[in-house]
């Protein structure tokens, strides 16, 4: 987030007119005036109309985003941290009733997902940092495109490297690269597996009734 921030100042000055330029131009003129006797023609000139780029609107919006999603994972990690020491908290002191208490409260973390939640918060950092890197590429390629280029290549072996870690991990069952992002896709596409299983079943069972009402058809008078 501090790296982001100092990022997200420097770019946010692009979201508006800097109108410094314009102002020492127009006290200038007027010194040239009064220093003649005359005035100046019109009057001091009016800063031109301020047009936003696009490149610094999407920059900004990468970097907001990147900003607000590892606040997020912060927020939520600290929250997570006070859940998981209530399952201690205020047990008895007697033992048979603090442990039946204690496995209480373990049941209702298992029922309620909290593993889940707190497996799910690394993927907020994992967002938050593609996110910069996408704005981070965007704002050096504007500046120079030598620099741009080393930035792109360097922000492509990295995202290749994440990914190939990932798809080797869900791959290779004993390889150790797992991350959350690889648990989770591998719970989407076991869900995405299962429901395809289940509209081939329907569709099969369609067919099969429909063949039946056909035939049913064909025999009645």
């Amino acid at each position: 987030s501090a790296v982001v921030t100092t990022f997200v100042v420097e770019s946010s000055q692009n979201l508006q007119p800097d109108n410094s330029a314009e102002l020492l131009r127009a006290i200038l003129i007027e010194l040239r005036a009064d220093r003649n006797g005359t005035a100046a023609p019109g009057g001091p000139p009016l800063p031109p109309s301020f047009k936003t780029a696009a490149s610094a609107v999407r920059v900004n919006v990468y970097w907001y985003s990147s900003l607000v999603t590892s606040l997020a994972a912060a927020l939520i990690a600290i929250l997570a941290k006070q859940w998981v020491n209530y399952l201690l908290a205020g047990l008895s002191s007697i033992p048979i009733y603090g442990a039946r208490h204690r496995q209480f409260r373990i049941h209702g973390m298992h029922k309620w997902n909290l593993p889940t939640v707190i497996s799910i918060l690394p993927l907020f950092l994992h967002v938050a940092l593609l996110l910069f890197f996408a704005g981070i590429v965007e704002f050096v390629w504007d500046l120079d495109k030598t620099g741009g280029g080393t930035t792109v290549a360097l922000v492509v072996s990295t995202s290749i490297c994440y990914l190939a870690t990932n798809v080797l991990a869900y791959a290779y069952p004993e390889c150790p690269y797992k991350t959350s992002m690889t648990v989770l896709t591998a719970q989407v596409l076991a869900l995405v597996s299962q429901l395809g299983k289940q509209v081939v079943l329907i569709v099969k069972a369609l067919k099969e009734m429909y063949v039946l009402l056909s035939v049913s058809s064909d025999e009645s008078p």
